[in-house]
């Protein structure tokens, strides 16, 4: 029997009764389960092929440089990322590579993605226009066989280009939050990451992100599975800095962050970098000496505006800051484009917070790579400034950026030996959102 074509497709779950429910809906054609990925910085090279894949049988070696896919030359990575992202499972796909100084043409057709399938969840697959044009994934969850609106938590995510599905590795507390809450959660695949189209990931800017996040949330608020009284906002790494700047000017129930705090993005990249020297065991004499040239050429970078290229030619003695940032690389920096950083340099971040109403509870780890710990404490302060007691600071002692424990902040830095706890932010962390959401009140009665 064929399917309506709003339906795409329906995958039931284990157990004749009650059973799980995954669907596809709108028009967003599926992406492809590759099989390999490619090296990010400098010219793309194959790596991690997987054994037995239609990629490994055509042909394809670890080690292959990409030169072009479908007849689009690929010489950055980011750009091979960018045209691979595009492809759709079940369509052909023609790569051409160079191994041992000698061009091969290579030709399979890369199966679709498997879609998420939990026994305890209906999840659905749907698509949100934006107003630009741009088509973005959206990926609903709830308990399997409730009805009726629930709580909803929307997810703003981190600033590297990846999917939001947590079939990928290293997505377990997202998981966990959708099977334990009891609430909706509300997944939205930025353009150029997943089945989404519209700018490529490296062509994204920080202000058309915001916006479409926004859009997508005011959507998404009619969706029957969701109370549009009650939602919470949750905001990952950087997530937690998109967050309250999609929450702003909108009534949202609540505000979860981890990973990111209300410091100016000009300051959170300078401690950046000094946090990337003093962990790296870069001399105190010379952190000395550098951290001036990085802060003159932020200003250059970010709030002047100025390309690091430019930036080297106009001021020598800056010329080596660029490639002593960590993340950089030709034109893009932790694979997105230049503007991405500057516009998030303009964004009022404090103010954003300053201007929501609503509960708010933020998650720091003593170990954190990246972020200050003044910088989460600032939100949960914003937040008892306007109403005492409304502004929570969750301190996990040792954890590191994702919430793994280390034995030192050095250990952290280098990822060395981390052990995953992830009760230490998930109870309080579930117990907080039934409790601002009403859900504790409800099971209780």
């Amino acid at each position: 029997m064929r399917l309506p074509a709003l339906l795409l497709a329906a995958t039931l779950l284990a157990g004749p009764a009650a059973r799980a429910e995954t669907t596809v809906t709108g028009d967003l054609p599926r992406s492809a389960d590759l099989g390999f990925s490619v090296t990010p910085d400098g010219p793309p090279q194959v790596r991690r092929l997987a054994a037995g894949s239609p990629a490994a049988a055509a042909g394809l070696r670890d080690g292959d440089r990409l030169l072009s896919v479908n007849g689009s030359v690929t010489d950055k990575g980011y750009l091979a990322a960018a045209r691979l992202q595009q492809a759709e499972g079940g369509a052909a796909l023609a790569l051409s590579v160079q191994r041992d100084g000698k061009a091969l043409d290579i030709r399979f057709t890369p199966p679709p993605r498997r879609l998420e399938e939990d026994p305890g969840l209906d999840i659905q697959y749907g698509v949100v226009r934006t107003r630009d044009g741009a088509r973005l994934r959206t990926i609903l969850s709830r308990p399997k066989g409730a009805t009726g609106p629930l709580p909803a938590l929307f997810f703003t995510q981190w600033v590297s280009c990846g999917t939001v599905e947590t079939i990928v590795p290293g997505r377990e507390q997202l998981a966990a939050l959708m099977r334990r809450t009891g609430m909706a959660v509300i997944r939205v695949e930025r353009a150029g990451a997943g089945d989404s189209r519209g700018p490529a990931c490296h062509e994204l800017d920080f202000d058309t992100e915001i916006r479409h996040y926004g859009e997508a949330l005011d959507a998404l608020r009619a969706h029957p599975w969701v109370d549009p009284k009650r939602v919470v906002l949750y905001g990952n790494s950087l997530g937690a800095v998109v967050a309250p700047l999609v929450a702003k000017g909108r009534d949202v129930a609540g505000m979860l962050v981890q990973g990111g705090g209300a410091l100016t993005y000009v300051e959170r990249m300078v401690w950046f970098d000094r946090l990337n020297m003093e962990r790296t065991g870069v001399p105190a004499a010379e952190i000395d000496r550098r951290m001036p040239l990085h802060l003159e050429f932020h200003v250059d970078y970010l709030l002047r505006g100025l390309d690091p290229d430019r930036i080297a030619r106009e001021k020598p003695h800056l010329a080596g800051v660029w490639k002593d940032i960590r993340g950089t690389g030709d034109g893009v920096h932790y694979g997105r484009p230049l503007a991405w950083h500057r516009q998030a340099a303009k964004a009022g971040i404090l103010g954003a917070w300053a201007a929501i109403d609503a509960p708010v509870l933020v998650a720091y780890g003593a170990y954190d790579q990246f972020e200050t710990r003044h910088g989460h404490a600032l939100v949960a302060a914003q937040a008892n400034a306007r109403r005492p007691g409304s502004g929570t600071l969750l301190e996990i002692a040792q954890g590191d950026h994702e919430l793994e424990l280390y034995a030192s902040a050095e250990d952290a830095y280098a990822y060395k030996d981390g052990q995953a706890a992830p009760e230490l932010f998930l109870k309080p962390a579930i117990a907080w959102l039934r409790r601002v959401t009403g859900l504790e009140t409800k099971q209780a009665g």
